[in-house]
């Protein structure tokens, strides 16, 4: 009975502390529209300092990876020649002796027509008369080349034939790498980070590509 006599006791004073809680929470305000006006814009310019910081990386990346390309122009042979080069991303061990760059290279010339060729600094290609490349374009499958090593000791270059259809390969690719035989034994694979390359720079290949 004394149990039940304080519970009574006790009911209203929990009632009205309840009601108290109630009449509080509801007592709680709704944002303005100046403060939802400035909350709104406060959110605009949190993003727009995210794309600005974005937009700076891709722009610092995107020079980064037109300045991996090198052009010129000249006379060579009697004929004007137009070149657009790139090295190889990781440096390669074609000999046995030490990693070195590989070095990328389109030429057009007056006289001897449009070519692509690897050149190495060290070490040989086991290519002679000729042979086949693979040639992969950022993810997709490895594409058959067929590749040549001219009979000249000038460089230590390697023709790829096609050069319009790696030319086509290259122009549409973040990145390209080609596996290709090497006299000290088995095949090496290079690759370039090719993005950056300016078709404007070789105008005849461009037109060749559209």
């Amino acid at each position: 009975m004394l149990k039940e006599r304080s519970l009574r006791a006790c009911f209203p004073t929990c009632v009205f502390l309840t009601t108290l809680t109630v009449l509080s929470g509801c007592g709680e305000r709704a944002p303005s529209a100046a403060e939802q006006a400035a909350a709104a814009a406060r959110e605009a310019e949190l993003a727009a300092e995210t794309k600005a910081r974005e937009d700076g990386k891709a722009r610092v990346e995107a020079q980064r990876l037109a300045a991996l390309w090198r052009y010129q122009e000249a006379t060579v042979g009697g004929g004007r020649q137009v070149t657009a080069a790139i090295l190889s991303t990781e440096n390669v061990d074609t000999d046995g002796q030490g990693a070195r760059p590989v070095q990328l290279v389109f030429r057009d010339h007056a006289s001897w027509g449009r070519s692509s060729y690897l050149v190495l600094q060290a070490g040989d290609f086991d290519c002679a008369p000729r042979c086949t490349v693979n040639v992969t374009v950022d993810d997709l499958a490895p594409e058959n080349m067929a590749a040549r090593r001219p009979n000249t000791d000038e460089a230590i270059a390697m023709f790829i034939n096609d050069a319009q259809a790696l030319w086509r390969l290259t122009a549409g690719a973040g990145r390209i790498s080609i596996e290709f035989p090497v006299k000290a034994g088995g095949t090496r694979t290079t690759r370039f980070d090719v993005a950056g390359l300016d078709q404007s720079k070789m105008p005849g290949w461009r037109a060749a590509t559209d």
